[in-house]
């Protein structure tokens, strides 16, 4: 006799608790004698805040293009080339 087929196995994990990181960023973390010279009216930018490029809609249509033909082409130079 065949043995009874068993469910999938269900093991409960507790959610992932992430502590926050307690590092401090910023003027408190730095000495007062660690500051580098900056000018009044300048900002910090942060590299993960800065916008991110839009990207052309026809750039990946236009490479399939340009992969099929290159494809034919092979095929037909192929096909000369052996016939």
């Amino acid at each position: 006799m065949p043995e009874a087929k068993k469910g999938v196995a269900r093991i409960p994990v507790p959610p992932r608790n992430h502590p926050k990181p307690e590092v401090q960023i910023g003027a408190d973390a730095i000495g007062a004698d660690e500051h580098p010279e900056r000018p009044a009216g300048s900002a910090q930018i942060m590299m993960s805040a800065g916008a991110q490029g839009t990207r052309d809609p026809w750039t990946v249509p236009l490479i399939g293009l340009l992969l099929a033909f290159s494809v034919i082409s092979l095929i037909l130079q192929m096909l000369i080339a052996f016939s």
